[in-house]
């Protein structure tokens, strides 16, 4: 039990550096996505953007006045924040994991058991329902974006939900949440005849495979034709690049899965072994 026990010690250590590492990268990644504003990389992403939407605007007779708003720093606050968030959770429990197996801190290690083993009931009850119950999840998610592209324009407007569902059409090659008859929902019909454009379409411009070079019926028509529609929903297409791989999906679960009952099992065999020797650093000698 000694030899399992120290064993234990040390791959719960050696982990938990790593893990200490990766919340100070999650850290920093949020700090800098506060100033992505600052970055090149980003702002350089932005003017292609923004020359891709004038340019479609303008053979559209579309204003373009609204795109010159567009900013993906506007959606970086909320994204740095949830970053620093995740970082600072994950330095903490690293901590606890780290010096409780170091200096055998049988408080510490016994906290980091127990929130392992919360986090490891609660992501196998969130696989479950993934797979097993997806609309309890997935139902939630997408009624949320639905409620959000309610808010579409189209091109030429300057709201900022507009803006971001432009980018993320343009970015996936997607339209809608899940297809194109999404937007028959939206609290504006804007987005139906943008510029000279008649007569209306039924879905956006941004959803058309090959973008229109004019204002004419022919070059539009793509936005009022099903076939040449960008098919796969946003959702879809996001979660295919996510988690699309199934079989990359289910390696990962099972491997994080068997690490984290490797660290519940080893922290607890060093809570068990620190009982005896009392709540309180000891070195071994």
């Amino acid at each position: 039990m000694g030899i399992i026990t120290s064993l234990g010690r040390c791959l719960v250590t050696l982990l938990n550096i790593f893990f200490l590492i990766i919340s100070l990268v999650l850290t920093a990644a949020g700090v800098i996505a506060f100033y992505a504003s600052d970055i090149s990389f980003i702002n350089t992403m932005e003017e292609k953007i923004r020359e891709s939407l004038k340019l479609m605007a303008e053979d559209t007779s579309t204003g373009s006045a609204g795109i010159d708003d567009f900013s993906i720093t506007e959606f970086m606050g909320g994204i740095g924040m949830a970053l620093i968030i995740s970082g600072c959770c994950l330095l903490i429990l690293s901590f606890f994991g780290c010096c409780g197996a170091c200096c055998k801190f049988k408080t510490l290690i016994f906290t980091y058991a127990v929130i392992i083993t919360v986090l490891l009931v609660a992501e196998i009850i969130v696989i479950i329902l993934l797979y097993a119950a997806p609309d309890t999840i997935i139902g939630s998610i997408k009624n949320v974006l639905l409620e959000s592209l309610k808010g579409y324009k189209g091109i030429g407007s300057s709201d900022a939900t507009t803006l971001g569902w432009m980018f993320v059409m343009e970015q996936m090659k997607c339209c809608g949440v899940n297809s194109y008859l999404d937007f028959s929902t939206t609290n504006t019909d804007d987005w139906k005849h943008p510029g000279t454009i008649t007569p209306d379409l039924d879905a956006p411009l941004m959803c058309c495979i090959e973008k229109p070079t004019d204002d004419t019926m022919l070059a539009t028509s793509c936005a009022r034709t099903p076939l040449v529609i960008n098919e796969k929903g946003c959702f879809d297409a996001v979660w295919d690049e996510v988690l699309g791989n199934t079989k990359l999906a289910v390696i990962v679960y099972v491997l994080a899965f068997l690490f984290q009952v490797l660290l519940i099992i080893f922290s607890y065999l060093m809570y068990i072994d620190g009982k005896k020797k009392g709540n309180k650093v000891y070195p071994r000698v």
